[in-house]
């Protein structure tokens, strides 16, 4: 299928996920739902593209389906009105969805010439990061001190360790200068990412009575409403 017909059925899934779920008590659990639904099948759809060598138009349309409905889900919660006044993080998933839509299009189109063939397309190798966002939402609808744990640990061990280990120095030597640098701001958000998270990890864990809020807080959940991005 072509990647606009891809992305087309995929925001039907998405759309219909954001309409039948439930808002819950605080108003969330639909769009929660739907991040982790989507941190679920990207991961999935990007490992088998991988694994097995297919054509990426599938997998990359799971991610870029997500972000334009979550995005228009987004301003519709915040306001229009409001964006430019919204706290730091939130911000940062604006920039995160923007970011993911203009550069999944363009490696997407480009996607011959980026990298080389043995490497593919940087971007599906970018949506196996969203391992760790199923567990973040399954803590936000808990607050599940075993979710919030995994959700750290699959953090840092998916978008901080393997991408440095792995992914960032075979984008630097297998891809094409200006996507390196295109790809360079989805790797530093993950790094100041996780620098939050931790920052919420360190005080919480000398602390015994606080193991209902490990490894993150309700605060940290009212400062980052990723879906995250990734």
């Amino acid at each position: 299928p072509s990647l606009a017909a891809a992305v087309a059925c995929w925001a039907v899934l998405w759309t219909f996920i954001l309409n039948v779920v439930p808002a819950g008590v605080k108003g969330r659990n639909h769009i929660i739902t739907l991040n982790a639904a989507h941190g679920v099948v990207s991961t999935i759809s990007s490992t088998i593209t991988l694994y097995y060598g297919l054509d990426t138009t599938i997998s990359v349309a799971v991610s870029l389906s997500f972000f334009l409905v979550d995005l228009a889900a987004m301003v519709y919660s915040d306001g229009v009105k409001n964006l430019l006044s919204l706290r730091q993080s939130r911000l940062m998933d604006y920039g995160h969805h923007v970011f993911g839509l203009y550069w999944g299009v363009l490696l997407f189109v480009n996607e011959p010439t980026v990298c080389d063939v043995s490497f593919g397309n940087p971007y599906v190798w970018i949506q196996t990061n969203e391992v760790s966002t199923g567990f973040y939402n399954w803590y936000r609808l808990t607050d599940s001190t075993v979710a919030g744990a995994l959700f750290a640990s699959s953090f840092f061990l998916s978008r901080v360790v393997f991408n440095t280990v792995y992914i960032i120095p075979r984008v630097a030597k297998q891809c094409q200068p200006l996507y390196v640098l295109g790809c360079s701001p989805f790797f530093m958000l993950q790094y100041a990412w996780f620098y939050m998270i931790a920052r919420k990890l360190v005080p919480s864990a000398p602390q015994g009575e606080q193991t209902k809020g490990t490894p993150t807080t309700g605060e940290r959940r009212a400062e980052t409403e990723t879906k995250k991005d990734a």
